[in-house]
């Protein structure tokens, strides 16, 4: 068992660096999402993102076989690019272990595009394969020689995977998070999706034959190891694309925690959704296993949908928890409290929330707040909803001369992505302001965060899964509210930048982050006061 810490990528002399040396090479990576987002990174770090281009495969694309022909479109997509010459097929684990014909792949999509088409074999599995595979040197050497550059935008970012979210969620004291995976799947989450204040998230260490004869026995005497030290009251496993796909077995497990005195758990995540649908699934299961236990009663707010990486700075949260205090209510947050009594209203913070929320809400009628306190008018809204889902008589009306704010009107067109949540909070800001061409849209990695996203959203939403869905909303915003991540992909446009952890890791989280940190707060005071709404 290995302790995984935040880290930065130090080494820029790797295969990838080495192929995109070449400024006429596209870099095509294959796999699960969690496998892509480490190489995103990187290509961002050297200047590289025009020549990456990514196939996003589904777990089922492996399992029914159909990955294959995912690929080779892919490969015909990247082939099309201006510039282009060499297109290197950058295979993932489970490639290697479900093995597409590699070599009719190179030889008859060279033929049918023009480019030369390769295959490079990385990471873990790879290397114990019983073949023998060239190194980058050796694939370069064998091309023919540079010739131009490609000219192209950026592809969009993959966003967190289901495995870092579920990471960055639980935070309960005394529980070792352990991530059944390989090599590279934990270089990602160290190097993008750990907040560099964790130091409870350890990884399995496999060995070549598990690949083969199955992962479970060497886990289950890792997590035993690991139970036996002492340190830990409970061990949750986190599971990645390879032992899904190999169908793992987790109750020896888990067992094998439990002998030693630790409560086990475990999300299954396959490393092929996203960090908001791992948590919306991770939420679920709390709050239902939670229910089980409850004691009735209570002035218990729970917070559905909060994570550093999902939702900011949880400093954010401060005033609305001393505000409840006041009101003789406490606050407690999914994923790092524990869920002792049933809630006598929820709040929902993030679209992550929203299955759990509304289970709640149905099965036991508990009220769900869905407001952010964003600006002054945001907290007035945020009070009266809370105080209505709680049965009380709202003693705090909203001083805001909304006469005044109507008197202003503003032209300008304004685009907001983000989460569903927070898109809300901050349209009615705007158009409380004088804004009212104020439309929203979503980054969906897969159709069961769309549906999320749906069920979260107020109003008109553009949910987009690539750049070219995006882009008419994009271009015929004059402002976009947004993650600067994205500029790349869509191109340039006046921003008002609201970095998310979803897309930009720990770089869009941290002290100040989110919505209602006090990053945006100035910079959308200083829009404000820029454009003079207040003045009548």
């Amino acid at each position: 068992m290995k302790e995984i810490a935040a880290e930065e990528i130090q080494d820029f002399n790797t295969s990838l660096d080495r192929l995109w040396a070449r400024r006429d090479l596209v870099v095509l990576a294959t796999g699960a999402l969690i496998c892509l987002r480490s190489i995103h990174r990187r290509a961002a770090l050297i200047g590289a993102l025009p020549r990456l281009r990514y196939a996003v495969i589904s777990a089922e694309d492996y399992v029914l076989g159909t990955a294959e022909e995912v690929i080779r479109d892919a490969v015909r997509d990247a082939a099309r690019l201006p510039g282009v010459r060499v297109v290197v097929l950058y295979l993932s684990c489970l490639d290697i272990l479900v093995r597409p014909d590699f070599a009719d792949i190179e030889r008859s999509l060279t033929e049918e595009t023009g480019c030369m088409i390769r295959c490079f074999f990385r990471g873990p599995l790879a290397k114990a394969d019983a073949l023998s595979h060239e190194p980058a040197e050796e694939l370069l050497v064998h091309l023919p020689p540079e010739e131009g550059e490609v000219v192209a935008s950026s592809a969009l970012p993959p966003p967190m995977s289901d495995a870092a979210g579920v990471v960055d969620v639980l935070r309960g004291t005394g529980t070792a998070q352990v991530l059944v995976t390989p090599s590279g799947c934990r270089t990602a989450l160290a190097r993008m999706d750990l907040m560099p204040d964790r130091h409870d998230v350890y990884a399995l260490i496999p060995h070549a034959e598990d690949y083969v004869f199955g992962m479970e026995e060497t886990a289950a005497a890792e997590v035993a190891e690991l139970a036996a030290e002492g340190g830990h009251r409970a061990i949750h496993l986190i599971t990645s694309p390879v032992p899904a796909f190999m169908a793992m077995e987790t109750a020896p497990i888990l067992d094998a925690a439990e002998m030693h005195g630790c409560r086990g758990g475990c999300s299954p995540t396959d490393g092929f959704h996203d960090g908001v649908f791992g948590v919306a699934e991770l939420l679920q299961h709390l709050v239902e296993e939670a229910a089980t236990r409850w004691k009735e009663g209570g002035q218990t707010v729970l917070v559905l949908g909060h994570s550093p990486l999902l939702f900011g700075d949880a400093a954010a949260l401060a005033e609305a928890s001393a505000a409840l205090a006041d009101l003789g209510c406490s606050m407690v947050t999914a994923g790092s409290d524990a869920l002792t009594e049933r809630p006598a209203a929820v709040w929902l913070v993030s679209a992550a929330g929203t299955r759990a929320a509304a289970w709640l809400n149905t099965r036991y009628g508990i009220p769900v707040v869905r407001t952010l306190p964003l600006g002054r008018e945001g907290r007035a809204a945020w009070r009266a909803e809370l105080m209505g889902a709680l049965g009380r008589a709202n003693d705090a009306p909203s001083s805001w001369d909304v006469s005044c704010a109507q008197r202003t009107a503003h032209p300008e067109r304004i685009l907001v992505v983000a989460d569903p949540i927070a898109a809300a909070a901050i349209v009615r800001l705007l158009k409380l302001h004088g804004w009212q061409e104020v439309h929203c849209a979503a980054y969906a990695w897969s159709s069961e965060t769309a549906e999320l996203y749906r069920s979260a959203a107020e109003g008109d939403l553009l949910i987009f899964r690539t750049a070219a869905e995006l882009q008419p909303a994009w271009d015929a915003a004059d402002i976009v509210i947004a993650d600067p991540i994205l500029l790349p992909a869509m191109g340039e446009k006046r921003i008002l930048p609201l970095p998310s952890g979803l897309l930009s890791g720990r770089d869009g989280a941290g002290a100040g982050s989110g919505v209602l940190g006090a990053q945006f707060a100035e910079i959308l005071q200083g829009f404000l006061d820029d454009s003079k709404t207040m003045k009548c």
